[in-house]
């Protein structure tokens, strides 16, 4: 599946927090003064609000990154460890930075205090008697609030952005290459059983399933789509929560529109697929006009080649039904959905890129799920035909495949609304007869062989009999069925009678 990488101005990459703790420095409005031996790392903490406090244990109240802001009233005290416990405490938090304004209880900075902050590595400015703490305040909360604007207007550019491509039948892994260029981080979609609908980039692994939630670095927004289960945007933190949920807040109301847009499609179809999948199956019931009326209610075209899917969607494979049914509206723009008796079973046309990239695109969509892909079909005659063999496929494979054109247990589905099911029934009645007057097991027997492909060896294995014991029943078989097993035709008609005699309504 190709993406598209966003060349948008207004989808750059997402710029890093304004206020740090050197920025205060470069300030010269603020006069501050760096009184400790603290390293560039160490300055280049961020800063998410000032905290003016005079209480020798401001820590209860105290969020982490804060900036500190103190005159130092009631600290006269110069034992160094009354010192050491208080920045200790504070670089605990920890705290960006501590303002110590001079003038109002303290003509210098206390010595014990400078000592402390420097063991600790906690960076201490002095504030000038000409400088209030409240201007400090005022300047660090005026640059946050202008980075919150700008932090928020890129999340609008952004969701923009995503809006105009939604706009123009982009998928979901292209809204998220978009949202990826503006982050820089790797982002995924989860339904609600934790299981991975799409991602960008396709090379970062992520967890499913209980597990996925024990991932610290990882941040999960709900997306807004009005379901009791709703699926769930997935961030790698690179840098903080709060910047991310900023950006990413808009953008999510396009990424759950988008993803409700085929459950809306879907449901709105819904009694519609069903009413067409059962004229499809109702062989001796629904005429050729009845399937082709419930076709034209689903709103397709009848002139339009038709894609079919059938997978199931019991136990563990039910987590996979957001991802396949987003597939399958990422692959086609028609699509009409319907689940019944734990099979997604879906039509589909006009694929966005052609059939074979279709199918490929389905096909890898969950390794381990039973799927049936059947395209292109070109008349309602055939599309039934391959709905009813695709039902009876998915049954018997544990892997997505690409059906064949044609298969024996459609054939025999089509046979049995002409009168072949009593045909059949009166074929094998001699057998069946034969079993219940005897007490044999010819009829068991010639079910066995037929399903072991006629092969003598794996038909005595599964009955546990001697070869001889099998060439006997077989001959008798042909006596009271009057042909012979032998030929191709004898094992042919053999086969059909069972199938049509065996013949479950799907």
């Amino acid at each position: 599946m190709q993406t598209q990488e966003c060349s948008n101005h207004n989808c750059a990459p997402a710029k890093e927090p304004a206020m740090r703790v050197a920025d205060l420095l470069t300030e010269h409005s603020l006069q501050l003064r760096l009184e400790t031996p603290t390293g560039p790392k160490r300055l280049g903490q961020e800063i998410v609000r000032c905290a003016p406090t005079e209480h020798l244990d401001p820590t209860p109240f105290l969020d982490a990154n804060v900036l500190l802001l103190t005159s130092g009233i009631g600290m006269n005290f110069t034992e160094q460890s009354i010192w050491d416990g208080y920045v200790e405490r504070l670089a605990r938090v920890p705290v960006s930075a501590l303002a110590f304004a001079v003038g109002t209880a303290h003509a210098t900075l206390p010595r014990g205090l400078v000592t402390a902050c420097t063991s600790h590595d906690l960076p201490l400015l002095e504030v000038p008697t000409t400088v209030p703490l409240l201007k400090i305040d005022q300047h660090v909360e005026n640059m946050l609030q202008a980075e919150r604007i700008q932090l928020l207007n890129r999340g609008w550019k952004l969701a923009d952005e995503c809006a105009r491509l939604a706009s123009r039948g982009a998928d979901i892994a292209t809204l998220l290459a978009t949202v990826y260029a503006a982050l820089e981080v790797p982002i995924a979609v989860y339904d609600a059983f934790d299981s991975l609908i799409a991602q960008y980039p396709e090379t970062v692994t992520w967890r499913t399933g209980p597990a996925r939630t024990a991932q610290p670095d990882v941040l999960n927004v709900t997306l807004p789509m009005g379901l009791s289960n709703p699926c769930q945007l997935a961030v790698r933190l690179h840098r903080s929560a709060a910047e991310a949920e900023s950006l990413l807040a808009p953008v999510t109301s396009i990424l759950a529109l988008h993803l409700n847009r085929s459950v809306a499609v879907d449901a709105g179809k819904h009694q519609d697929m069903l009413r067409f999948v059962n004229r499809c199956v109702a062989w001796s019931e629904s005429t050729r006009s009845d399937v082709a009326n419930a076709f034209h209610e689903l709103g397709l075209s009848r002139r339009a080649e038709s894609a079919l899917v059938v997978a199931d969607m019991s136990g563990e494979h039910a987590a996979a039904s957001w991802k396949l049914r987003v597939a399958l509206h990422d692959a086609f723009h028609d699509v009409r959905v319907a689940e019944l008796d734990e099979r997604l079973i879906a039509v589909a046309q006009f694929p966005r890129e052609g059939f074979p990239e279709a199918a490929e695109q389905l096909l890898r969509t969950r390794p381990d799920l039973p799927l049936v892909f059947r395209g292109p079909t070109r008349t309602i005659d055939e599309l039934r035909i391959a709905l009813v063999h695709a039902l009876d496929l998915v049954r018997h494979t544990d892997v997505p495949v690409v059906a064949p054109a044609l298969g024996l247990s459609a054939v025999v589905a089509a046979a049995a609304g002409r009168g072949a099911r009593e045909s059949a029934e009166h074929f094998l009645a001699p057998l069946i007869a034969h079993d219940g007057q005897r007490t044999t097991e010819l009829l068991p027997t010639l079910r066995a062989w037929l399903r072991n492909d006629a092969q003598p060896s794996r038909t005595c294995d599964e009955l546990f009999i001697h070869r001889n014991s099998l060439s006997y029943r077989l001959r008798r078989i042909e006596q009271i069925l009057g042909l012979s097993l032998d030929t191709l035709d004898g094992k042919a008609t053999c086969l059909m009678a069972l199938r049509l005699v065996e013949l479950e309504p799907y």
